[in-house]
């Protein structure tokens, strides 16, 4: 299914929406409307149970109903839709799906944490705030598919030093089941991002990334991801009880150092400010983390490591008398993906492997997750797209099966010449097939209707 926006309106001047239901040879069967006013977004989309369903939010919305919940059941095509009010300029940061209901968690301006629980029953929502004391946001939550269960990882806002971070529990229907304040970081050890994961009834395993440096980054006002992170760190859970805490630097990742030396990224990971200037080489990252996920009897975690890029412009004016002199100031060019980093846990929280997928040429507006990962009969599979190209790399835990290959991303004519290629993506559909989807410009000289043309297009790919 794929969601779009329509550049026509209903009879109420609303902006339409259409859900459009594919075969597997992405041909339409049917498709959905639905009219929503003008400045709601599509924060996430989630398929589960046979039921795809859609957040809509307006940051600057009416406050009675700036939140919309558009729910289509594929089984019977029919679409319900459910609208609520939520706290105004609000961001919505996390979300998952299971079988009973759809989740989407909310953090407030007031630094408040919000669950927000559509049902696929009755099609109802309710909330739920987190009751930690002070001021707290969400930093991740995982779903149990089965139980419906979730974990949630909160930390209060503030100092990076005076960060406290929070695993609560709650069973399906919102009650809480348990609570428990992480106690084993302190000031040399900080968290940069937290993910939980349930192993079984009495054993939680929490594995995230660390740092050293109190320096919260921004980028255009906005914080990015916390403290910079120097290495991995796993929590062992039992019973709600802490058993043992790890922590993993990157500078003993096995590839740490042949990624390092490159030229091209030892100039950019020199700090930029009078304090950090003429010091050695940094080793903090910023890391875009995903969640943790099992496979085989691993515990995988993987983060992509980016730094934001800027371009110094110098341009000539004028004082008061008529004299000029330079004036420099510096513009924001784009996220600058570096590697990924690719690690696997054990069920004690030790880790017992580490790898990497280089991440080549890729500058970006957004910050998303680029990096895909599935398994495969030989092993792990890490994939991203980019510039009209497919990377993949099979991993064999710690060993890499062959170097990055690419394979490029077809068009609808092979006379088509790709000049651009943006906002280009790849994700898992069914078996061993995928869809890979972005805008492109294309130009072809020998059909005058496809020549400088601008398209969104959709591929489906198998991997063999």
């Amino acid at each position: 299914m794929i969601i779009y926006l329509s550049a026509e309106t209903n009879e109420s001047g609303q902006m339409l929406w259409i859900t459009a239901f594919l075969d597997k040879n992405l041909k339409e069967l049917w498709r959905k409307s639905v009219g929503l006013p003008k400045g709601f977004v599509l924060s996430e989309a989630m398929f589960a149970d046979n039921h795809l369903v859609g957040f809509w939010y307006s940051y600057k919305g009416n406050e009675n109903e700036n939140l919309h919940v558009v729910d289509v059941n594929v089984s019977d095509s029919t679409v319900r839709l459910t609208s609520t009010a939520i706290p105004p300029k609000s961001d919505l940061s996390q979300f998952g799906m299971c079988k009973y209901y759809a989740l989407a968690g909310l953090n407030t301006r007031d630094d408040k944490a919000i669950l927000y629980r559509y049902d696929l029953i009755s099609g109802s929502i309710t909330s739920a705030e987190q009751d930690i004391e002070g001021s707290v946001v969400i930093e991740s939550m995982n779903i149990d598919v089965e139980s419906g269960n979730v974990s949630t990882i909160l930390r209060t806002t503030g100092s990076a030093r005076k960060r406290a971070y929070y695993l609560v529990k709650a069973d399906r229907n919102g009650q809480k089941l348990s609570e428990l304040k992480l106690s084993r970081l302190d000031d040399n050890n900080m968290v940069g991002t937290a993910f939980a994961y349930k192993i079984d009834n009495t054993t939680d395993l929490i594995i995230g990334s660390f740092g050293r440096s109190t320096r919260v980054k921004l980028v255009e006002g906005h914080e990015t991801t916390g403290v910079s992170s120097t290495g991995f760190f796993s929590v062992l859970i039992k019973n709600n009880h802490e058993i043992n805490t790890n922590f993993y630097e990157f500078t003993d990742f096995q590839n740490f150092y042949r990624y390092l030396r490159k030229p091209s990224d030892l100039s950019v990971r020199r700090g930029t400010s009078r304090i950090e200037r003429g010091k050695d080489y940094s080793i903090d990252h910023e890391l875009l983390a995903h969640d943790v996920f099992k496979w085989k009897d691993n515990y995988v975690f993987i983060a992509e490591a980016y730094y934001p890029e800027y371009r110094t412009v110098t341009t000539m004016v004028y004082d008061y008398y008529g004299r000029p002199y330079p004036s420099t100031y510096s513009v924001f060019e784009g996220f600058r993906y570096l590697t990924t980093f690719v690690s696997g846990f054990d069920s004690t929280g030790a880790m017992k492997w580490n790898n990497d997928l280089e991440l080549r040429n890729i500058l970006s507006q957004d910050l998303r997750q680029k990096v895909l990962a599935w398994e495969d009969t030989d092993g792990l599979v890490l994939s991203y797209t980019n510039d009209a190209k497919i990377a993949s790399k099979i991993i064999s835990e710690g060993l890499s099966l062959g170097n990055i290959s690419y394979t490029d991303i077809a068009s609808l004519s092979s006379r088509d010449k790709i000049y651009s290629d943006s906002n280009s993506n790849i994700v898992a559909w069914y078996g061993n097939y995928f869809l890979v989807y972005g805008y492109q410009n294309i130009r072809n000289n020998y059909q005058s209707s496809r020549n400088d043309k601008n398209v969104f297009y959709l591929n489906k790919i198998a991997f063999r």
